[in-house]
């Protein structure tokens, strides 16, 4: 086995309102064999009411969010706008990417201001781009977690 071999995430959320991409994305996420739970949202209203279903359960967040931009209901900025105001602990080490087929510069500056997104991606997600992103969710970890 290979010294620098990644850990499983628990747990990622797909929220995106097609349901081809969301196939599509949770093949890509279920074949790296990084992940344990795939949890699929199709709005962002859905999105929310799971996360504050985990922080009135007490349950551990996803690590990773998957969150697209344009859906019908609630979209991703209006996501982002709501997430803000979450009971959240700061020091999470949450992960938001924004994946897109947007080509416009605007909705790129803009994913890009919010302190909550990580990264903005273009659709669809690949396996390399999420290999990259558990590493990142890891670094963070390792950060945080005292050394004894």
């Amino acid at each position: 086995m290979m010294g620098n071999m990644l850990k499983p995430v628990n747990r990622i959320l797909l929220v995106d309102d097609d349901a081809v991409t969301n196939m599509m994305h949770r093949r890509v996420i279920e074949r790296s064999g990084r992940v344990k739970v795939i949890d699929v949202a199709t709005d962002g209203q859905e999105a929310l009411d799971l996360l504050c279903g985990d922080l009135a359960a007490r349950r551990p967040l996803p690590e990773l969010i998957f969150l697209d931009i344009n859906m019908p209901g609630m979209g991703g900025f209006e996501f982002l706008e709501h997430y803000a105001n979450l009971a959240i602990d700061p020091d999470s080490q949450l992960i938001i990417v924004m994946l897109s087929t947007s080509l416009l510069a605007a909705d790129h500056a803009r994913a890009e201001a919010d302190p909550n997104v990580h990264s903005f991606c273009d659709k669809p997600l690949r396996v390399e781009k999420l290999l990259e992103l558990v590493e990142e969710f890891q670094n963070r970890m390792k950060r945080k977690t005292p050394v004894s």
